[in-house]
């Protein structure tokens, strides 16, 4: 195919702009749709080539940690106690970091079931970073200061059924609400439907009034309420469900967060250089049964 370049040719860097949507369209794995490679590849492209400094920021980024997820305004990298424990640690605990006020700890921790945390070693040793199974979590990099600013877990990993929950990120207040938060959220969401998952959960206690407003934000529908569904620091607590699924995503969901982190100009772009994809793809496609027809045609004649 003849690809269409998101932007201008680096200077000195002739090939950056073919390199970088070749490794994120590849790195995004065979086993995810066409559709999200292109739409994935064509953003990593967009943002490692914008300058100079950004290539030589995200290739390094590929070349130690390939499987990190790109996004404009975050990064998103699988959590580790070595690398990222005290950042995590010093993130949540409450005290004062540069302009950014002290404030209540339980703010973050006061509806989950760990936390707040007195020390490095005592969040290492926590669910924070001490995983099931059937859990991811990821770091979630600011794109600008290169920060920790939180982390952001997936949980009840059901393969068979393809559903997964995407629980509320762990993020310092005054981040509540962001776009980082959101773009976070949408980098999981979107390779989740890619990979073919029918069907993506939120369970948030229905005491904390702000955490609700993150399903909303994203697209979820609310499905119901489970009364007495969990004990927390030995108290009741009931559990508002969300559910996204994939035809929601399709038909919507996706181009909505797209459009809201990227613009509609760059959403519309987007549905655009997929159409030309298929578009592009179907011709060579075509070609290449002709030129094969023709060979057979010519053989017999022989």
């Amino acid at each position: 195919t003849i690809y269409t370049l998101a932007g201008e040719i680096l200077s000195g860097l002739p090939e950056c702009r073919f390199e970088a949507y070749a490794r994120a369209f590849a790195g995004s794995g065979l086993n995810t749709t066409t559709k999200y490679r292109r739409s994935y590849a064509r953003l990593y492209e967009a943002i490692a080539c914008q300058t100079h400094a950004t290539e030589k920021k995200i290739t390094g980024i590929f070349e130690s940690r390939p499987q990190d997820l790109v996004g404009r305004t975050i990064q998103l990298e699988p959590l580790e106690v070595e690398r990222h424990a005290g950042k995590i640690f010093q993130m949540t605990n409450g005290c004062a970091i540069g302009s950014e006020k002290e404030y209540n700890p339980n703010e973050i921790w006061g509806f989950l079931d760990y936390g707040p945390f007195k020390s490095v070693k005592e969040i290492s040793d926590s669910p924070v970073f001490q995983l099931a199974e059937n859990q991811a979590a990821f770091a979630v990099i600011d794109s600008i200061t290169d920060k920790v600013i939180g982390a952001v877990y997936l949980s009840n990993d059901d393969p068979k059924n393809l559903s997964i929950q995407l629980d509320l990120p762990i993020i310092r207040p005054t981040s509540d609400g962001t776009v980082q938060q959101i773009e976070a959220c949408f980098l999981l969401l979107d390779r989740l439907f890619a990979h073919g998952y029918r069907r993506v959960q939120m369970s948030i206690d229905s005491m904390d009034v702000n955490s609700k407003k993150m399903p909303g934000r994203l697209g979820f529908t609310q499905e119901g309420l489970l009364i007495k569904n969990m004990i927390v620091k030995e108290s009741n607590r009931d559990s508002s469900i969300y559910g996204m699924l994939n035809s929601d995503w399709d038909k919507g969901a996706r181009n909505y967060l797209f459009a809201k982190l990227h613009g509609k100009k760059a959403q519309a772009a987007d549905e655009a250089f997929d159409l030309k994809e298929d578009e592009i793809e179907i011709q060579s496609y075509l070609l290449r049964l002709k030129r094969e027809r023709e060979a057979k045609e010519k053989k017999v004649s022989k």
